[in-house]
C-alpha cells in the first residue's frame, strides 16, 4: 500500500468525521487523525491538500454529485460512501495532477475496504459518469 493511498485513507477519515460530527475546524481533525497513526505513513500535505479542496468546493462537489448519482439523495448516501465520492470528484475536477482513473480506482478501493460491498459499484458508477461527462465537456 503506497503513501498516497494511506494519505488517501487519513483524508476520508478526516472528511468522514467532518461531516458525521457537522465539524469545519478540519485542520483539528487532520491533527486527530495524524496523531493516531505516528509512524508517518502519510503524507501530511497531501492530505490537507485534499480536505481543504473538497471544503473550498463543497458547494460544487455536491451539486455534481447530486446530478450524478440520478434517484439518490445526497443525505441519503452513507457519509463514508459520501466522503468518498466528495474525495474522489474533488480530485477529477479540480486537481490536475491526479489522473482520473487513478481517482476512480483509489475511490473503488476505499470503498471495497470501508463501506459495505455494493457500495464500491454505486461508487464506480457515479464516478464513471462523472469522467464521461467531462469528457463530452471538453474540460
Amino acid at each position: 500500500m503506497g503513501s498516497r493511498h494511506r494519505s488517501r485513507e487519513a483524508a476520508l477519515k478526516v472528511l468522514y468525521q467532518a461531516d458525521l460530527l457537522k465539524e469545519n475546524d478540519y485542520p483539528k481533525l487532520i491533527d486527530e487523525v495524524c496523531a493516531d497513526n505516528p509512524k508517518g505513513n502519510s503524507d501530511r500535505g497531501f492530505i490537507q491538500s485534499l480536505v481543504a479542496g473538497v471544503f473550498a468546493h463543497l458547494p460544487e462537489i455536491d451539486s455534481k454529485l447530486e446530478k450524478l448519482s440520478e434517484n439518490w439523495d445526497l443525505n441519503r448516501l452513507g457519509y463514508l460512501e459520501r466522503a468518498i465520492l466528495r474525495m474522489a470528484l474533488y480530485e477529477m475536477e479540480f486537481d490536475i495532477t491526479t489522473p482520473a482513473k487513478v481517482s476512480i480506482d483509489e475511490a473503488i478501493e476505499l470503498a471495497k475496504t470501508y463501506c459495505e460491498p455494493e457500495s464500491a459499484g454505486f461508487i464506480n458508477g457515479v464516478l464513471d459518469k462523472a469522467l464521461k461527462d467531462k469528457a463530452n465537456s471538453g474540460s
